[in-house]
């Protein structure tokens, strides 16, 4: 199970917050990356239950949170519980609405077959720089890093510039580092999507990882086919299918 995002916000290199049960001997805790993920987990959740409800209910994570849950405690009636209804069910986009997808987490084969990854005539890759750090996309390096010095020093990633201009079409990069482990984000900017982007800057940042000794790390919303796609053709395979929740908070 990747939660490298939580441990990002326990040891202060990404923004976020911890919540327990209670002070003494807590029992639980609700890790919220600022990214809007978070983690429930504990030595004893089951008896903290109804504690754990009434935070993800009571409105005080983000606007919008994705809640995974420790594999353990995952039988304890979190859809009736969240009033949670499958992902593409009426309704599951409404404000208030509790979501259920399933979290597909992938565990990198460097013997698997690596599909060719060939870029579009124009566009080249190259490491990413400071400049990169602010890149405009939904899944950028600036919502999981405080800074662009801190992005790089962390693991940095992989952009496909377009060489008449410059312009950046898609980036693989850092999202979260445990150690030896590096977890990769990765976005395309929607007039550059269906291109192939995604899959040469995702290759290419595998290749930059495992040279440096590092293991990458993968995982995405099985729902999302074209994560799954580009981490299948950079080496991934499924490893973990588990609950994920999207909360929609009314205010």
């Amino acid at each position: 199970m990747n939660t490298r995002f939580a441990g990002a916000v326990l040891d202060g290199t990404a923004p976020g917050g911890l919540w327990c049960d209670r002070a003494d001997t807590p029992r639980a805790f609700h890790a919220v990356h600022g990214y809007g993920m978070s983690l429930v987990w504990g030595p004893a959740v089951d008896e903290a239950f109804d504690a754990v409800l009434l935070r993800l209910r009571g409105g005080a994570g983000p606007a919008e949170e994705w809640l995974q849950v420790e594999p353990r405690w995952t039988g304890l009636g979190w859809d009736p519980a969240l009033r949670a209804v499958p992902f593409d069910a009426p309704g599951a986009a409404a404000p208030g609405a509790a979501a259920r997808h399933v979290r597909l987490n992938f565990r990198h084969d460097p013997a698997a077959p690596r599909a060719a990854r060939p870029l579009p005539s124009g566009w080249r890759t190259r490491p990413a720089t400071a400049t990169d750090f602010g890149w405009s996309g939904s899944v950028a390096p600036a919502g999981f890093w405080p800074d662009a010095a801190a992005f790089l020093a962390h693991g940095g990633g992989v952009v496909a510039e377009r060489a008449a201009d410059g312009a950046v079409g898609a980036i693989a990069f850092t999202s979260y580092r445990t150690g030896h482990e590096l977890e990769i984000g990765i976005e395309t900017a929607p007039p550059f999507r269906a291109r192939g982007l995604a899959a040469s800057v995702a290759g290419a940042f595998v290749d930059a990882v495992l040279r440096a000794r590092l293991t990458p790390v993968w995982s995405c919303r099985e729902d999302n086919a074209a994560p799954v796609r580009v981490a299948l053709s950079a080496g991934f395979r499924p490893t973990v299918r588990l609950p994920y929740y999207h909360l929609r908070r009314t205010g």
